[in-house]
C-alpha cells in the first residue's frame, strides 16, 4: 500500500473521551514526511483490568483531568508507507493503543526479526515489564521467590525468574481454571502453582494481583527484611502496610513499565526458546476491532471470576 498513489487514508481509533465513554473516531492521514513512517496494526491487546479501571475513571494511575485516553498496549505493526521504500513490509512494536493505522516517527518503531511470531513478539513487549520488576528487586541467584496473581504479568514475572534465580519458584492463583491453564505451560524451569503460598517465607514477593487482599498476604509470606515489589498498577483498593511489614523490616518497590524495551526485546528474541505453551495459554481469548465497540465492553466489563485467560487479543484481518 501506497499513501503516494492513494486519494486518502483513513484511521480509526477508540479512545475514551472521559470516564465512561467510548469514541471512536476517523481522521485522515496525510503522506508519511522524512522521518516518518506509516503502520497497520496487525495485532493488539486488552488488559481487562486496567482498562475497566480506566473506563470507570478509577485507574489509579490515570487522573479524570488525563482524559482523553488511549487505552491498551503496545502493537505488532507492518510499515505500509514510508519515504524509505525498502522498509515497507518491515514489522515491528509501536505505540498506537486500540488504532488500526498511525503515522510515527521512524525512531519509535522496534523492528521484529524474521522467523518471529506475531504473538510471541507482543509477549516479549509485556515480558519487558515483568523482567524491569526482576531487576527492580534485585533478585540474587538462590533467592525463593514468589508471584502472587496468575494473570499475564504474574506468569511473566514467573518465566523471567527462571533466568535470574535457581530458588525456589510459586505462583500463587485463586482461580482454579486459571492454575489449571497456567500448570500447562512449558516454563524454562520447575515453577511450582498453587492456590496459596504455604507456610514457607519467601525472599521476595511479587505481588501481580491487584487488590489490598492479596498485598497483605505478600506482607505475611515474606521472610524478615525481604522485598515486596508491586508489579500491576490497576487496584482500585486502598493498599495497608500491615503490623507484619514493620515488624520484619520489610523493603517494598513498585514497577512500571520498562525504558529498556528495544535492549530486552534483543535478548527475548535471541533465546530461540519454544514459546508454544506461553502463547496457548496467553491467549485464549480473541476479539477482532471490527467488533469493537461491542465486544469490548463486553470483556472489559465482565467480571474477573468469569474469566480464565490471561492477555485478549485483538486482531486487526
Amino acid at each position: 500500500m501506497s499513501t503516494r498513489n492513494a486519494q486518502a487514508v483513513k484511521a480509526v481509533e477508540w479512545t475514551l473521551e472521559s470516564p465512561g465513554r467510548l469514541n471512536r473516531s476517523v481522521m485522515a492521514l496525510h503522506s508519511p514526511t522524512t522521518d516518518e513512517i506509516l503502520v497497520r496494526t496487525v495485532l493488539g491487546a486488552v488488559s481487562p483490568g486496567r482498562e475497566r479501571a480506566l473506563l470507570h475513571g478509577v485507574c489509579a494511575s490515570v487522573a479524570e483531568n488525563a482524559y482523553p485516553h488511549q487505552p491498551g498496549y503496545l502493537n505488532v505493526v507492518t510499515i505500509v508507507d514510508a519515504p524509505d521504500r525498502t522498509l515497507i513490509g518491515d514489522r515491528g512494536i509501536a505505540t498506537l493503543g486500540h488504532r488500526d493505522l498511525a503515522l510515527i516517527p521512524y525512531k519509535h518503531f522496534v523492528r521484529i526479526p524474521s522467523g518471529v511470531a506475531d504473538e510471541v513478539a507482543l509477549l516479549g513487549v509485556l515480558a519487558a515489564d515483568a523482567s524491569h520488576a526482576v531487576d527492580i528487586a534485585s533478585v540474587d541467584s538462590h533467592e525463593d521467590c514468589l508471584v502472587l496473581g496468575g494473570g499475564i504479568l504474574g506468569v511473566l514475572t514467573a518465566w523471567e525468574l527462571c533466568f535470574r534465580t535457581k530458588g525456589a519458584i510459586r505462583v500463587v492463583e485463586s482461580n482454579p481454571a486459571r492454575r489449571e491453564r497456567i500448570a500447562r505451560i512449558a516454563f524454562p524451569r520447575r515453577v511450582a502453582i498453587s492456590d496459596e503460598p504455604g507456610r514457607y517465607r519467601f525472599h521476595t514477593t511479587f505481588d501481580c494481583a491487584n487488590s489490598a487482599s492479596a498485598f497483605a498476604l505478600a506482607q505475611s509470606a515474606t521472610r524478615s527484611k525481604g522485598s515486596i515489589v508491586v508489579v500491576a498498577d490497576g487496584c482500585q483498593e486502598t493498599y495497608t502496610l500491615g503490623p507484619d511489614f514493620f515488624r520484619k523490616g520489610l523493603y517494598l518497590g513498585k514497577a512500571d513499565s520498562s525504558s529498556e524495551l528495544r535492549t530486552f526485546l534483543d535478548e527475548f528474541f535471541a533465546r530461540g526458546l519454544d514459546y508454544e505453551t506461553l502463547v496457548t495459554a496467553a491467549f485464549e481469548e480473541t476479539l477482532r476491532f471490527d467488533e469493537f465497540p461491542q465486544a469490548y465492553l463486553k470483556l472489559v466489563l465482565a467480571p474477573a471470576s468469569e474469566r480464565s485467560g490471561l492477555v485478549p487479543r485483538v486482531t486487526y484481518d
